[in-house]
């Protein structure tokens, strides 16, 4: 899994989870599992599984709109 590989952390708050959701792309992290993507990743919304994938591919996701799924399709 994402966390057994050291990919994946889990932060748990509404107040972390809402600044992380602004910010955590500037670290290289993504939400893994975002709202209205389930269909493409076959994973409920998950407001606190964040994913390492680096700054840059963090800011492309970012600006894409794409979840990992879709992006790595492309």
């Amino acid at each position: 899994s994402e966390h057994q590989i050291g990919l994946a952390v889990d932060i748990v708050g509404e107040e972390a989870n809402a600044w992380l959701g602004e910010h955590c792309w500037e670290y290289g992290f993504i939400l893994r599992y975002p709202p209205d993507k389930e269909e493409k990743t076959g994973i409920i919304y998950e407001p606190w599984h964040y994913r390492y994938v680096g700054r840059e591919y963090a800011q492309a996701i970012r600006q894409s709109g794409l979840c990992l799924e879709e992006f790595l399709q492309r």
